[in-house]
């Protein structure tokens, strides 16, 4: 069974990351196991006029995570939902879990730059993104789950055979069923090389017995070309490869935040090479 990480913080947020990981899990067979990373705040919140401990505050969230676990349950009966509390720093957790358990993948919502600017966005949910060697799907805050029928994966066609982990991929159409979609961004044939034919034929047989749909977006905006696409065609999830981190720094990044994540409802899987 494939196991789901999901991060919780008890925002809004996280909270509808899970809800969309839950029915994510409905479609694909999965269990969902809650994460609550805890460190201490510098300063205790009052408790009928007395300082909460950091036992009672402890205690306290791991109230509200069991809470959590037993409200998505309720919701759907047949899902496993698992909690666990931890001690420490997120980043840390989550990478210590993803070596010790077979990991799917993780979920985490993210806020739009309208609320919280990117200084939020590159301490969390980036730095999961980058550091964790499991993908991580990125749900934006408003995001309501769409069964998902349409995958699109996004490529520069170089060094494909390095770069994309086909098995990842692989795995996420046989488990939903979905159609593939590759896609590529360029502008005005800039990218191209002369090894461009050929890359771009060893990716049509990597996949071909999912007999894949090709796109080649004329964009100067490569966030944007994607953005408009998965509006278009209703792409219920785009798949990014940030090659040394560069294509997800710029998704979260200055002026950038205006597209793909916080202006769509599209989630994004981050897989790495």
């Amino acid at each position: 069974m494939k196991t789901i990480l999901v991060p919780i913080d008890f925002s809004s947020t996280s909270l509808n990351a899970a809800s969309y990981a839950l029915q994510y899990a409905k479609q694909v067979g999965g269990k969902l196991m809650l994460i609550h990373a805890y460190q201490q705040p510098l300063f205790f919140p009052l408790y009928q006029g007395i300082e909460l401990s950091p036992e009672g505050m402890r205690e306290i969230k791991k109230k509200e995570l069991e809470l959590v676990a037993n409200q998505l349950a309720e919701l759907q009966p047949l899902i496993k939902v698992e909690h666990m509390m931890f001690d420490g720093d997120l980043v840390d957790v989550l990478a210590s879990l993803t070596d010790a358990m077979k990991v799917s993948f993780i979920v985490m919502g993210i806020t739009g730059a309208g609320k919280l600017k990117e200084k939020y966005i590159g301490s969390n949910t980036l730095a999961v993104a980058k550091n964790c060697k499991v993908p991580v799907l990125i749900v934006p805050e408003n995001a309501v789950f769409t069964r998902i029928n349409d995958i699109g994966l996004t490529t520069d066609f170089r060094d494909v055979i390095k770069t994309i982990p086909d098995h990842i991929v692989s795995e996420l159409i046989k488990s939903t069923g979905a159609r593939l979609h590759v896609l590529n961004v360029d502008f005005k044939n800039r990218q191209w090389t002369n090894d461009t034919p050929f890359q771009s034929g060893l990716v049509e047989t990597m996949f071909q017995q999912y007999h894949p749909q090709y796109h080649f977006i004329d964009k100067q905006d490569m966030v944007e070309g994607l953005n408009e696409y998965a509006n278009k065609f209703s792409i219920e999830l785009l798949l990014v490869i940030p090659q040394k981190h560069n294509l997800i720094e710029r998704i979260f990044s200055g002026s950038h935040t205006k597209e793909l994540i916080f202006h769509s409802d599209v989630p994004v899987m981050v897989m790495h090479e």
